[in-house]
């Protein structure tokens, strides 16, 4: 499944399948809102989670309801039409999208430039930020003041819980899952 996203002036929510026609994202395309709802809850779950609570007055009207979850996560994640597919391999790839509310909305990165869910703690997500910013174990250690052992330990449990053996390929992985944002 290969798509582009993107929003009208309207506000609506226009999928264009590759090589397909496109179409205005509805309550009645229950395949494709099923299919978004399965890979926003296992890959994105704090953008879901409050994608569930914005949502909850809805509950009762489960299609409905599941139709206002995915409409927002598209809405805020991606915004225009152009030549690279948002969605290619079971895998997003956000785009900035304008907001009058960015900075105001309490949704803000979280719906919006949502985090790929992860199983890294909070310090090997730190120390990995900083790997992917460009520094260096030692440049690390001496920033979060830890020992070089220390950041080679959360290094080596990262690389295990992402699949990687290398640090190019752990930032191969944090781009393709939009780990670390926009930066």
């Amino acid at each position: 499944m290969r798509f582009e996203i993107y929003n009208t002036p309207d506000g609506d929510v226009m999928i264009a399948p590759a090589g397909e026609a496109h179409f205005k994202l509805e309550v009645t395309h229950r395949d494709f809102i099923t299919r978004m709802i399965e890979i926003i809850k296992s890959n994105y779950t704090l953008a879901f989670k409050a994608a569930c609570e914005a949502y909850k007055a809805s509950s009762d009207s489960r299609h409905y309801y599941e139709f206002l979850i995915v409409r927002r996560f598209l809405k805020c994640n991606f915004g225009e039409f152009d030549n690279v597919m948002d969605f290619e391999n079971e895998r997003f790839k956000f785009e900035f999208v304008k907001c009058p509310m960015r900075g105001e909305c309490k949704y803000d990165q979280i719906i919006c430039n949502a985090k790929f869910n992860t199983s890294l703690s909070d310090r090997e997500f730190q120390v990995m930020k900083h790997f992917y910013e460009g520094m260096n174990e030692s440049q690390i250690a001496d920033k979060l003041y830890i020992s070089i052992n220390t950041v080679l330990n959360h290094k080596k449990s990262a690389f295990r819980k992402t699949d990687s053996h290398t640090l190019a390929e752990f930032i191969t992985y944090a781009k393709k899952n939009n780990l670390y944002g926009n930066s």
